[in-house]
């Protein structure tokens, strides 16, 4: 009994090593095999890149991105020198709405800017529209400006972050400019017909690819570097006039409903002084003949030849 436990006791320790040995030697040799594999497939890769082929030229310049269509990272929250498209309206009242729009180009030019539209209407109620494209940092400056030139009917400012579309065009831009580039080097080492006209074929597809890209980053860039500001002028003597909204602004607005009213008044009575006058003045010949006429016939006039009555 003494002897089978030794043998046990002996025994035990050994095949623990062993199964312990085991196992580590299956686990080094599933590593070195993943290892192995991935080693050999980014030396495929390598290789594959490196020789070519039409098959690997014809697929997509994004094959390598999640099929999800994820970027495979996270946007981050903040990002350093964020690119942003500012627009903007204002309203204003003039009361010569063409003269103050000559004003707010003026005051575009000088701020380095441009006019990109302009409308005017001076029939019936006078009206001038304009968009400037102003520069991106001197929106401010251009915006307090436009105050400066008539009566501020309403202002509105609104900033987008273009950065990850900016950061997106970037990236498909690299890409397919790498792609162009493979199948240039392709071609030139295309030996049959045709992988020839297949490349040639993908090549235009690709470059018409990028040059819309290429466009659409311009137009993005230029509206980020200029903001576009769209101004409405309108006559102030025929903008419909808001009702006051308390008693000292209905108190404003009866002073110079008041004011308004004596100043037509005023006007009026200066149209029709000539008429009164010259009206005057003919009333009094009228009534000087007549007075005249009255007072003679009251004399009485003497028989003709001399002769009075008996």
């Amino acid at each position: 009994m003494k002897r089978k436990l030794l043998v046990i006791g002996v025994l035990a320790p050994a095949l623990l090593l062993g199964g312990c040995s085991a196992l580590g030697g299956s686990s080094g040799s599933s590593s070195s095999g993943s290892s192995g594999g991935l080693s050999g497939g980014s030396s495929g890769g390598t290789s594959s890149e490196a020789n070519g082929s039409p098959g690997d030229a014809l697929a997509a310049p994004n094959a390598g991105a999640p099929a999800d269509g994820s970027t495979g990272r996270d946007a981050p929250t903040l990002i350093p020198g964020a690119q942003i498209v500012t627009t903007g309206t204002i309203a204003l009242l003039a009361e010569e709405p063409s003269a103050t729009a000559d004003s707010a180009v003026a005051l575009t030019t000088s701020l380095g800017g441009h006019v990109d539209n302009r409308t005017e209407q001076s029939s019936g109620d006078a009206r001038a529209d304009l968009v400037l494209r102003i520069p991106s940092a001197k929106v401010t400056e251009a915006i307090d400006g436009l105050k400066k030139l008539a009566t501020v009917d309403s202002v509105s400012i609104t900033a987008t972050d273009v950065t990850a579309q900016a950061s997106d065009i970037d990236a498909r831009v690299t890409a397919l400019q790498t792609s162009v580039t493979r199948l240039l080097d392709l071609m030139s080492k295309a030996t049959s017909t045709t992988d020839l006209i297949a490349l040639e074929s993908t090549l235009s597809q690709r470059q018409a690819d990028l040059d819309s890209l290429v466009a659409q980053r311009t137009a993005l860039t230029d509206t980020v570097a200029y903001s576009s500001i769209t101004v409405s002028i309108e006559d102030s003597s025929t903008a419909p006039v808001t009702a006051p909204g308390d008693f000292w602004s209905g108190l404003g607005t009866g002073w110079a409903s008041l004011l308004t009213a004596l100043a037509g008044a005023l006007v009026a009575f200066g149209v029709a002084l000539p008429w009164l006058v010259s009206l005057g003045v003919i009333g009094l010949i009228v009534l000087g003949i007549v007075r005249l006429v009255t007072r003679l016939g009251r004399r009485g006039v003497p028989p003709v030849g001399g002769e009075t009555p008996s």
